[in-house]
């Protein structure tokens, strides 16, 4: 998740943790020389002491079963056996089905499915032989399959929370600063007494720059009623006078640890509020006063998913399991992953040196990864920098000052929240451990490796680290294991280099093109690094393995878009194209959404392309995306018809 900012990431996924009321529970870790438990149990009877059991969530979590979705779990066959094949083939056109195995689309005549996987894929005339006697026919006349679409970094809680729990005042559901204001004040009726009006994702650089104080909130929202709103960057929050009274910080406060309140020249109040050491101290009263809306969570769970498979999405990849709570996350998105109907896979968050083994324990890998019912974990996330347009991403050259906030000080190329080893310099933590060190060690016990990093500076630090890692030790590289580094958004093109160099994977945020992409060139970096923003045509000519991402809820999940968004580069509403030299063709692009990321999350064996014996999970779209005019038309004009994973329809949803 990018630092919350596109990213609106860590800094709101630990604000959120407390609206969750499950950040409560901090448990210490052992430093003797006793091994902890591998498994989470005793943590979990740790947190229940401590914090309370998961009913503290307001809803019961045993609700979550695959009986309670509304999605259709509709096989392709006519007949009762699971057995009898189902042929897929089109009398309209030649070639519908495009597996993307190999180096080209590789669109044949037919594919047949039995059970969960794909049973031949070829001629029509070959499939039907292999199908045998028995078996179902499928005409898709004018429809195309593809693969069921990866989305390789996503936040499961996070994103049904905001489903259900805040108001959205993105940019997207309010476009202008009044929007934003006229939603907050009709939220005003659904509170009860004593309660808190939260709300998430206002975005200055959206929105002409124009940050919320005082004066904003007490006039045109409320002056009785605590407001608390969390900014797209999750670095930022505003506040108005009431919740900064009930939070008890005034004029005499010093900042707290980790977090400032924004003051003027004359050292007043503004009711801004930055970083997550000061976000805190206003979500913690609010949480208690709105444990009441938490009932709101579970239907948000269902609208999320039910969201994702109409976006032809058949697999995730949760990129930081334990953000909100280092205990009970694994618990949660387990319990989500044994009844969804979408594929569920994650990383265990390592923000704090020490987090991850808090889940994890301290030894090596199981075989096959840590099985916490049907979520597996291979994977370790660590976090280098901030959100790029929230103007701290570690970049080399500082940010354009135009709209630069003055809170930020002289921190003008961001800020780096692990130390490198080698500089302190704009350094946001005090880890006695540093990154490399942190690496080392998840690495030499097997785990796949994911590194947020936006800015070129903090890529550098990155790529230097692996390099380093690797000359140490070699056995770490000749292991084969695909390490990511995740956004890299602020690039040099000898940094596509040299990760393909060290056998590095990269994921982008398309959002950063599609919705920043002007407030990036105009604003934020300035046009030399903007049109360089995610160099997709760069990783291709370099042969990196890359591929996009939502950030959800950073953006919303809809690969489709993103696969427009690689062809063309346009921006959102003013349709300018953010550097041409970085546009590629639709199987580059579609690679981006399938077959890579499957390669990332490490489950390209099953999953990603369309070949015999892997899983049958596909897409069908209305109508042919090769001849479909990606430069003239809306992308949302080419739709999900139908969703199927593991062999079974699961999208559109059951009548």
């Amino acid at each position: 998740m990018g630092f919350l900012g596109p990213d609106t990431q860590i800094r709101l996924l630990a604000l959120i943790a407390l609206f969750l009321n499950l950040i409560s529970v901090s448990t210490a870790h052992s430093t003797g020389d006793d091994e902890p438990e591998s498994c989470l149990a005793s943590h979990i009877r740790v947190a229940k002491a401590l914090g309370g059991d998961l009913s503290d969530l307001q809803f019961n979590l045993e609700d979550i079963t695959p009986e309670s979705w509304p999605y259709s779990l509709e096989r392709a066959e006519s007949s009762d056996s699971s057995a009898v094949p189902t042929i897929f083939y089109s009398n309209e056109q030649p070639r519908p089905i495009i597996t993307m195995a190999g180096r080209r689309l590789s669109a044949v005549e037919a594919m047949a499915i039995q059970d969960d996987k794909v049973l031949a894929v070829g001629s029509l005339e070959a499939v039907v032989q292999k199908a045998g006697n028995r078996r179902f026919f499928v005409d898709l006349g004018s429809q195309v399959i593809v693969p069921g679409f990866v989305e390789p970094h996503i936040h499961t809680i996070l994103s049904a929370f905001l489903n259900g729990y805040l108001i959205n005042i993105s940019p997207l559901k309010a476009p202008t600063y009044d929007d934003a204001m006229a939603t907050l004040r009709a939220g005003l009726s659904n509170l009860t007494e004593g309660q808190w009006l939260v709300a998430y994702g206002y975005d200055p650089s959206r929105l002409g720059w124009h940050d919320l104080t005082f004066k904003d909130l007490d006039e045109n929202v409320s002056s009785t009623v605590p407001v608390f709103i969390v900014n797209a960057s999750g670095h930022i929050a505003y506040a108005n006078k009431k919740a900064f009274a009930i939070a008890g910080v005034t004029r005499n406060s010093t900042n707290p640890p980790g977090g400032e309140y924004a003051r003027d020249q004359n050292g007043d109040l503004t009711g801004v509020i930055v970083e997550i050491g000061a976000i805190a101290v206003f979500s913690k009263p609010a949480t208690i006063a709105n444990q009441g809306r938490q009932k709101l969570i579970q239907p948000g769970i269902q609208k999320l998913l039910g969201t994702w498979l109409s976006k032809g999405v058949t697999t995730v990849f949760d990129a930081g399991i334990g953000t909100l709570n280092k205990t009970t996350d694994v618990q949660i998105v387990a319990n989500i992953t044994n009844a969804s109907p979408i594929r569920i896979f994650g990383a265990i968050a390592d923000f704090i040196p020490g987090d991850a083994e808090i889940v994890l324990g301290k030894g090596c890998m199981p075989d096959g990864g840590h099985i916490f019912g049907n979520l597996t974990v291979k994977t370790v996330k660590l976090w280098t920098d901030g959100s790029t347009q929230g103007f701290t991403a570690a970049v080399n050259s500082p940010y354009k000052l135009d709209h630069f906030p003055t809170y930020f000080g002289n921190r003008t190329t961001g800020v780096l929240v692990w130390p490198d080893g080698q500089s302190k310099a704009n350094n946001t933590s005090s880890y006695n451990t540093t990154m490399r060190q942190e690496m080392t060690k998840w690495m030499r016990r097997g785990y796949q490796i994911m590194l947020h990093s936006n800015g070129d500076r903090a890529s550098q630090i990155v790529l230097d680290n692996f390099a380093a890692i690797y000359a140490q030790d070699p056995s770490l590289k000749a292991a084969g294991i695909l390490h990511r580094i995740e956004h890299f958004t602020v690039t040099e093109p000898s940094q596509i280099l040299q990760a393909k160099a060290l056998g590095l994977a990269v994921s982008h945020t398309m959002g950063h093109v599609h919705y920043w992409g002007d407030a990036f060139n105009s604003s934020v970096l300035g046009p030399a690094r903007a049109e360089r923003i995610d160099p997709i045509k760069d990783d291709v000519d370099a042969g990196l393995i890359y591929s996009f991402h939502s950030d959800s809820p950073v953006t919303d999940v809809n690969p489709l878009l993103w696969v427009s968004t690689a062809i063309t580069r346009k921006v959102y509403k003013s349709g300018n194209v953010l550097g041409t030299g970085q546009r590629v063709g639709l199987y580059d692009a579609l690679k981006g959404v399938t077959a890579n990321p499957a390669r990332q999350i490490l489950r390209d064996s099953e999953l990603g392309t369309l070949e015999v014996g892997k899983m049958a999970d596909f897409v069908v779209l209305s109508e042919d995306l090769r001849v479909f005019d990606w430069e003239g038309r809306n992308v949302e004009e080419l739709k999900v018809v139908e969703t199927w994973i593991g062999g079974r329809k699961r999208y559109p949803l059951a009548a």
